[in-house]
């Protein structure tokens, strides 16, 4: 810039860059925290730890076969197609009193020719030879042996008595109890029996966890507990609330894997009317672990949620067991769960789908509930995360604040109209990439001015109406004949 002091003839042009573009906006990155706990005995801290892309790495640290094992191999499968976003896990111990699940595979008969079975503990098979003559003894020792060299799987085996080979849940906790035990083979004279997981009881208070998180904006937390304790929800849901805060502005989801059926999940869930923070991914009957369902929904959930922000929810849960056919719930039953504030899933050849990925929310009378899609707290969370941008920058921190109608030459100085086209670039943006529907009402009525009652302060509202996403269609078609004149 030429000086003031100038006074011979001369014309100066002064090239500098400024930023006409401000409050154009961008997505929010995802961020997943998973919650639960490790082997009961495996040696590990309770501090937070940033995960580094393989799940050998978290089995080393948490012990295989636990909880945090399991869902890090769906986030880090070894044939890619895994999470593309961060993942931190958060630790706990185990509680004071907890116990592990416990269950029994038995076996009776003799056998009356060669053959083998399948074993399968939460949804990972392993296959077992059966010999000509062999008895219950024998036969368990071969089940026995199979089981131990996966080391995935989420139990181990106990020393065989007679006809018995009992198995124990490698973590002390209710969840220890979700886990399943299925037995088929088809040679004659065998018979095999299953005592189911039971007796898994306390789990730790998840509140350290979510004191850990502290000020990171972690967008979801994955739940490696069983959805069904009702003290839980409600910490989580307290939790979850203060997110949404004006101070906090960081608002999150919790998931929770469901194996259960319509009537088992919705009374839980229909208790919870105004819970915006808590959501069930659902596979009806599958024989998987519930936090393993979770943590594969996840990948696709975030991973759209990542690069699509507004776009509902979909895709399979590949890898996966869906459960049987005649469990699986017709649309009758479904549409009834999204009124009960519970998820479901549909399932497509032998695979389960995602469909209905809802929170808990369903307020008696409210039509179009608003908070009950989680695709539309993604669009809140980019909305808030947008806004937050524009409003925390180091231009518009501190900056002196004087009305539309000053003449400042001050190039730091905030004005309310400065504010408000960064906004209305944003609502551009926001409808540009179809968070928003309608960027023509957002921009029509937005305020931005400085308070009456602190010349500190700046007062905005920015009303937006959030798009919609294509979940029901109604299609007339209309047929007659051809008739010959």
């Amino acid at each position: 810039m030429l000086p003031a002091s100038a006074i011979s003839r001369v014309t100066g042009v002064n090239v500098e860059f400024r930023n006409f573009n401000s409050g154009n906006g961008g997505y929010l990155p995802q961020r997943l925290a998973v919650i639960g706990v490790g082997n009961d005995d495996a040696v590990y801290t309770v501090q937070k730890h940033e995960a580094t892309g393989s799940a050998d790495a978290i089995a080393k640290r948490y012990g295989y076969g636990s909880p945090l094992h399991l869902a890090a191999r769906q986030f880090y499968p070894d044939g890619g197609g895994g999470a593309n976003f961060p993942i931190t896990f958060y630790p706990l111990a185990k509680a004071s009193g907890s116990l592990p699940a416990a269950g029994a595979i038995s076996c009776d008969g003799t056998a009356e020719k060669n053959g083998s079975g399948v074993v399968s503990i939460a949804g990972i098979d392993v296959e077992f030879a059966i010999q000509k003559g062999q008895g219950p003894e024998d036969i368990l020792d071969a089940v026995k042996a199979r089981i131990t060299t996966r080391l995935e799987m989420p139990i181990f085996t106990g020393d065989i008595d007679g006809d018995e080979l009992p198995v124990t849940a490698r973590w002390s906790g209710d969840s220890g109890n979700e886990i399943s035990i299925i037995i088929e083979t088809s040679v004659p004279g065998i018979t095999f029996g299953v005592s189911e997981m039971t007796g898994g009881a306390v789990d730790p208070d998840v509140g350290p966890a979510l004191t850990a998180i502290g000020q990171i904006w972690e967008t979801v937390i994955l739940n490696a507990f069983s959805y069904t304790k009702e003290s839980r929800l409600n910490t989580y849901q307290t939790f979850g609330d203060g997110r949404w805060s004006e101070l906090e502005k960081k608002p999150l989801l919790v998931a929770h894997g469901c194996v259960d059926d319509f009537e088992t999940r919705t009374a839980l869930t229909d208790q919870r009317k105004t819970d915006r923070v808590n959501f069930l991914i659902v596979s009806t009957a599958s024989p998987e672990l519930p936090c393993v369902i979770a943590a594969r929904g996840l990948v696709n959930i975030m991973n759209t949620a990542n690069s699509n922000p507004p776009h509902n929810n979909y895709g399979t849960l590949g890898g996966l067991k869906a459960g049987p056919d005649e469990a699986q719930e017709n649309w009758t039953t479904r549409n009834n769960s999204l009124s009960k504030g519970a998820s479901t899933n549909v399932k497509n050849g032998s695979v389960a789908e995602l469909n209905d990925i809802i929170t808990m929310w369903h307020p008696d009378n409210e039509i179009n509930p608003a908070y009950r899609y989680v695709v539309d707290i993604f669009k809140l969370q980019n909305i808030v995360f947008n806004v937050r941008m524009i409003l925390e920058s180091d231009e518009v921190k501190g900056a002196p604040l004087v009305p539309d109608s000053a003449a400042t030459r001050n190039p730091k100085a905030i004005q309310p109209k400065t504010i408000k086209t960064s906004m209305m670039n944003l609502s551009n943006s926001l409808e540009d990439f179809a968070i928003l529907a309608d960027a023509v009402f957002t921009k029509e009525r937005l305020v931005v001015k400085i308070s009456n009652m602190n010349p500190k302060r700046l007062d905005l509202q920015f009303p937006c109406k959030l798009s919609g996403n294509v979940e029901v269609i109604g299609a007339d078609i209309y047929f007659g004949f051809y008739l010959g004149e």
